[in-house]
């Protein structure tokens, strides 16, 4: 089923999504303020405080237990243990241990079940900074006042505000550690036991590595330096953080802390929790510093030779096995101690926000540098057995330019036309003078508004990038007797930083049939990208709001069921710059019968959000980030990928522009 007919079956409740009683019962308790215990003014819940990810944890399997005792009416019985709990129980925590039960458990997932949209259940919680002070959007050579030009020469962060700020990147953020809950889940049929999903550690790592990567690339379209690790704890942060006023943490105006605190330029990190503990900056200090010893001999401290995912654990979980108690939490100590480096707590303590403040990026750099020095100890990947295909090109089409219906069958109709036109007698032919194909894909600056406190009417501007929607075409040849099932790869990298393994961000992945003897001309919509959260928001009424089925019927293990988990679709492209940036496309074939892992439903972003059930495997059995999971061969990308006809690298322009045509989809959600 196409993408399009899927989602006809969605809609946001402005547009005619149903809200079933359960839905309702749920957003009432997320989006409700009042009547909530607010006695304990000096505790903030923290998903990275190990104590608060416990409770949340417990909770969880609480409201797990009470749903698998009453079948017939589950959300109700678990939305009032909430509300009960909530009078005794910090809010926050209490609709976090919540999420993570909607995320995981049936009696919400085969109701199709949401957690509203950060923007909707917090909207304090994603006030961005005034356009006035972050000059989003705008080129580094500006034609605003003297005054801001000299303020953005003072600190050029200020630029990347339109990045950092966006509500939905730090809604996936958030929704990523609710799905990956780092004290485990518990498990659905018998919540006293604690499931830790497949391959978690080596997720917690892949991903945050592709946010590393974009926004560093982001930085280069500006001409700002690559992001420096934080990798002295006991040196002045050069960057400081003041966030919009309005940005809200806890709902409480009577509390005089209800909004998170900033940090000057200059600030010095310092111990959090007790003198002993584990989040003094001496003990983070004593604690990075195994790591190193282990990532620079291969082992860890018990002999055991260091992997992906355990290494990744080791540096995100606080769990309670012996490695992460040996090595301590060096992640979650990073997010706390920056967080509190004065009483009234900043961004970097929570999930939801914390990816607004510079140092967020910072402090990830240094936690995925230590993974890639011992990667780089790694040798190089071995191609020499490669898939029997024969990768000719990849070309672009816009979706604006084909001659399609844009609706229920859009996919067939672009495939069709793609077989006729590049396909057949002119799968050989050079289509680089063809007026539909193009080279340079193109981005713009969007800006919406919205409400974020109901009562005052009061308002904020959000910037926001959208990419030209298109279609690729594969024409690749399988050049064996048999059918081949194919693994498409895709990844992207500025020209700049094409030896950089760690900057080649995905785009997408997917499986092809390719018939035997064959040549095939692949079609691929960009909605469909392995990492964006589906289906894809692209109107304002979805970007602030979370698609619901018309159909409210419950029905098990139904393939179109989508959840939330996922990267943005409006910045699955970077934005390059105003006239265009130079790129380099990698499409890789693999052998799916190698890579296959049987999954019963996809769930929103597969590369970056795994498999939908907690007991699930990851659903791919080569390294996440494969082929780039390995430091290349002489250190060249060029020398890697060369003569494989497997493997096909190209040159492709970003231009930011100012406007192009967008597809507007009849019945779209």
């Amino acid at each position: 089923m196409s993408l399009a007919k899927a989602r006809k079956g969605l809609k946001t409740e402005k547009k005619g999504g149903k809200v079933s009683p359960d839905q309702k019962l749920l957003n009432q308790f997320f989006e409700t303020h009042d009547n909530h215990n607010k006695s304990d003014k000096n505790f903030k819940f923290s998903h990275f405080h190990p104590g608060h990810a416990e409770d949340a944890f417990k909770l969880s399997a609480e409201f797990m237990e009470i749903a698998n005792k009453n079948p017939d009416n589950a959300i109700e019985k678990v939305v009032e243990h909430a509300n009960k709990a909530s009078e005794t129980s910090n809010l926050e925590l209490v609709r976090h241990a919540l999420m993570m039960f909607v995320t995981h458990h049936p009696s919400a997932r085969n109701k199709n079940l949401r957690i509203p949209p950060l923007i909707k259940r917090s909207p304090g919680a994603t006030v961005p900074k005034k356009k006035n002070i972050s000059l989003a959007p705008g080129p580094l050579v500006s034609t605003h006042s003297t005054e801001k030009i000299k303020e953005t020469e003072d600190n050029p962060e200020l630029y990347m505000n339109w990045y950092r700020e966006d509500p939905n990147l730090n809604e996936h953020h958030e929704h990523w550690h609710i799905v990956y809950g780092s004290n485990g889940v518990p498990d659905v049929k018998d919540p006293k036991i604690r499931v830790h999903k497949d391959r978690h550690g080596e997720l917690f790592v892949y991903m945050h590595r592709q946010m590393l990567a974009r926004y560093d690339i982001e930085r280069l379209g500006l001409g700002l330096s690559l992001i420096k690790p934080l990798d002295d704890y006991f040196a002045p942060i050069d960057e400081g953080y003041h966030p919009n006023e309005n940005l809200v943490d806890a709902e409480d105006e009577d509390d005089p802390y209800s909004t998170f605190g900033s940090r000057k330029p200059g600030s010095k990190n310092r111990d959090y929790g007790k003198k002993d503990g584990p989040f003094t900056l001496k003990a983070m200090d004593a604690n990075r510093k195994k790591v190193e010893e282990a990532v620079n001999c291969g082992k860890f401290y018990n002999g055991a030779e260091i992997d992906i995912d355990t290494l990744g654990a080791v540096l995100e979980s606080y769990g309670k096995g012996d490695l992460i108690k040996y090595y301590g939490s060096l992640h979650a100590g990073g997010h706390l101690t920056i967080g509190h480096i004065i009483d009234d707590p900043g961004v970097m303590a929570q999930t939801r926000v914390a990816a607004r403040d510079p140092v967020f990026w910072r402090w990830h750099r240094h936690i995925d540098n230590l993974v890639k020095t011992w990667e780089e100890k790694r040798e190089p990947n071995d191609f020499s057995n490669s898939s029997p295909v024969k990768l000719q090109d990849v070309i672009f089409v816009f979706k604006d330019k084909l001659p399609i219906h844009h609706g229920e069958t859009q996919d067939e109709e672009a495939a069709a036309f793609g077989e006729k036109t590049f396909g057949g007698k002119n799968f050989c032919t050079d289509v680089s003078k063809n007026d539909i194909v193009t080279n340079e894909l193109e981005t713009k600056m969007k800006t919406r508004v919205w409400t974020y406190i109901s009562d005052s009417g009061s308002t904020e501007e959000i910037d926001y990038l959208f990419p030209r929607e298109f279609y690729y075409y594969f024409r690749v040849e399988n050049t064996s007797a048999s059918e081949f099932i194919a693994t498409f790869r895709v990844f992207l990298v500025p020209e700049e930083l094409a030896e950089s393994r760690v900057h080649w961000i995905e785009l997408d992945k997917f499986k092809e049939c390719l018939p035997a003897n064959s040549k095939t001309v692949v079609c691929r919509d960009c909605d469909m990208s392995s990492i964006v959260r589906q289906p894809p928001q692209k109107t304002d009424d979805e970007l602030d709001d979370t698609a619901l089925p018309i159909d409210t019927t419950p029905v098990d293990n139904n393939n179109d069921r989508f959840c939330d988990c996922g990267w943005p679709f409006h910045l699955l492209l970077p934005r390059g710059r105003k006239g265009g940036m130079k790129y380099k496309l990698l499409v890789f074939i693999s052998d799916w019968s190698e890579d296959e892992v049987p999954t019963i439903s996809r769930c929103g972003s597969i590369s970056f959000c795994g498999a939908e059930g907690a007991a699930d495997k990851y659903p791919d059995k080569k390294p996440m980030g494969y082929p780039l999971d390995r430091p290349f061969k002489n250190n060249s990308y060029k020398e890697t990928f060369a003569g494989l006809n497997n493997a096909i690298i190209r040159d492709v322009c970003i231009n930011w522009v100012d406007e192009f045509p967008e597809i507007v989809v009849e019945d779209s959600c």
